[in-house]
């Protein structure tokens, strides 16, 4: 491409835009020297550079390399061109499948922490047989190479002026946020325009080499010659490599190629902020991060709670905690690693302070009170807005959260929470509903009480209710209920690696309902209890071990006068059918 120079002053040129080109008349533009009509032009070399490469289109990694999208999604008006004439000789190899992938799609300096590129590697291995020999064979390759790196192309996501959306690509995107279902819409977006664009990127040359002394003689599916890869260059394909005239041949630049890319942005986060904030909230929440942590607990007095603070949680999740457009949750749950601890259950309520980070307010609940110490397993989840749009990753489990806040102008013990949604469908389909109180402070009013809770048809109507109900420790009795906010979770789309089941409960003489999960896993498992039918249950806690759940009642020294023991008096019996619990891990 060329433009028009206009003489300024001696020496000194200014480029006319091509927008402005037809405000001047040729004669205006033309110099005059030594009789001689002079007209100025400037090759514009990025754009030369751009167009043969399509540096703005978006790419995706893949098994067998970069791969450039269909469909372009921006054009590019400007970028820093600068000529490096870097010659590089190193040693390769690869620490894990991602690391792999990466390296293979030309993602070379990559800093630990950027999970951007990782979750890119992560979506180009979901393709691929992971337990193919020749693809483990070459994950424990190594390669020798030689780089010239000739020049480097860059622009920035904050020089946005220099990046243009295109028309099809917009419309594609608000098609998508109105349609019915955003995240197959947007799913199909990424497949034509590509998952991410590099925003720097350096061509020329470079060669590879089988590093012999470590893989010996081997065979590759992955390259395009026995022990050689080329990039950039020219060089006969059955002669022995000659570096000279290799070097030589990249003097023209068109024989160059992508040697190496940095800093790539999802695609969709150069879109303007209020298209992007409307992408990522059409597609849903997901959960963005899932954690089991241990956890030594000594109750040492009746009532008292632990704290688990998020200490072990990565600095990047943190931030997405606290980013207020990411709309964060914590969904949390128990289960004490001893087998054999008996008459005591624990209890999961999260609190979240303003501006503070959040907690998990884990309760000890013991038939009679003794000094004990436990070790715990907490799994957590965190559930938000996916900014980063890694809905496309196989791993992703999406969620839809509906928060109810309780504060009515008179306290109870018992309150059932409207729920629009048909539980009993859910369970037919497979999928799961949990629940978590949140607090917003903790203090001598409500830090040793617990929230249960329970879904529940009511029948009336085909309506559905969470029964919440809460009990302090202290007193031993059913206590008003404290101002909090509920958090129900649906599941509404999981891995098929992911467990689910709704159970029935055991019955023993003797003892409370029951379920045997028969595993040694000793992860924490989500867990709620739903009834299909409104008897005016005493409210059920459910205590999760490793291997068994099992249904708990407390007993309430009120003398008969709270609402719990003068309306909610029935207890599951064997002849029922109506309860059932929800397993999902």
């Amino acid at each position: 491409m060329l433009i028009y120079l206009k003489e300024e002053n001696d020496e000194e040129f200014g480029e006319i835009e091509r927008e402005d080109e037809m405000n001047f008349l040729l004669k205006d533009i033309i110099t005059i020297k030594e009789g001689q009509n002079i007209l100025y032009l400037k090759r514009n070399y990025w754009k030369i550079l751009s167009n043969q490469f399509k540096l703005d289109y978006g790419r995706t990694m893949s098994i067998d390399g970069i791969k450039i999208a269909e469909k372009q999604a921006f054009i590019i008006n400007n970028c820093e061109l600068k000529e490096i004439n870097k010659y590089k000789k190193g040693r390769i190899e690869f620490e894990s499948k991602e690391d792999w992938m990466k390296k293979t799609n030309l993602f070379v300096d990559v800093e630990n922490g950027n999970n951007n590129i990782t979750n890119f590697a992560k979506f180009g291995l979901s393709v691929v047989n992971l337990h193919d020999k020749s693809f483990i064979n070459e994950i424990q390759s190594a390669y020798q190479y030689t780089e010239i790196g000739k020049v480097s192309l860059k622009f920035s996501k904050q020089n946005l002026e220099n990046l243009k959306l295109t028309d099809e690509f917009k419309n594609d995107v608000i098609d998508a946020i109105n349609s019915k279902n955003p995240r197959e819409r947007f799913k199909k977006i990424t497949k034509e325009y590509g998952q991410f664009i590099p925003t720097e990127i350096i061509l020329g040359g470079k060669v590879y080499f089988n590093d012999t002394d470590i893989i010996g003689e081997k065979s590759s599916k992955f390259y395009s010659f026995n022990y050689i890869r080329l990039l950039g260059g020219k060089h006969p394909d059955d002669e022995n490599f000659d570096e000279k005239n290799w070097i030589e041949s990249l003097k023209n630049y068109q024989n160059w190629e992508c040697i190496e890319f940095k800093n790539p942005l999802n695609i969709f986060h150069l879109l303007f902020d209020d298209l992007r904030k409307q992408a990522f909230k059409s597609i849903g929440k997901r959960i963005l991060y899932t954690s089991t942590e241990n956890c030594d607990y000594y109750l040492n007095e009746s009532g008292r709670h632990k704290n688990f603070e998020l200490k072990n949680i990565p600095q990047n999740i943190l931030e997405i905690i606290h980013d207020e457009e990411s709309d964060c949750d914590i969904f949390a749950t128990v289960v004490d690693t001893n087998a054999n601890s008996k008459k005591v259950f624990f209890n999961c309520q999260i609190l979240r302070k303003p501006n503070t980070k959040p907690s998990i307010i884990i309760h000890g609940i013991q038939k009679s009170f003794q000094k004990r110490r436990y070790n715990l397993k907490i799994k957590m989840m965190i559930i938000g807005y996916d900014k980063d749009f890694n809905f496309i990753l196989p791993d992703t489990i999406s969620v839809e959260l509906i928060k109810n806040v309780y504060d009515p102008q008179n306290l109870l013990e018992f309150y059932s929470i409207p729920l629009k949604q048909k539980l009993n469908s859910m369970v037919t389909n497979g999928i799961p509903f949990f629940g978590i109180p949140v607090l917003s402070n903790l203090d001598s009013s409500n830090k040793s009480i617990i929230i249960g809770h329970n879904f529940c048809n009511t029948l009336s109507s085909n309506d559905f209710n969470i029964d919440v109900y809460s009990y302090c420790l202290k007193k031993k009795r059913y206590d008003k209920l404290p101002h909090f906010v509920f958090c129900t979770i649906i599941i509404s789309d999981y891995p098929t690696s992911n467990f689910y089941a709704s159970l029935p409960f055991n019955f023993k003489f003797l003892r409370n309902p029951f379920i045997d999960l028969n595993t040694s896993n000793i992860s924490p498992k989500c867990v709620s209890l739903y009834l299909s039918k409104n008897n005016n249950y005493n409210p059920i806690f459910l205590s999760q071990k490793i291997n068994q759940i099992k249904i708990k009642y407390l007993n309430c020294k009120c003398k008969r006068t709270c609402f719990v023991c003068k309306n909610k008096k029935v207890k599951i019996s064997r002849n029922e059918s109506d309860i059932e619990c929800i397993v999902f891990d």
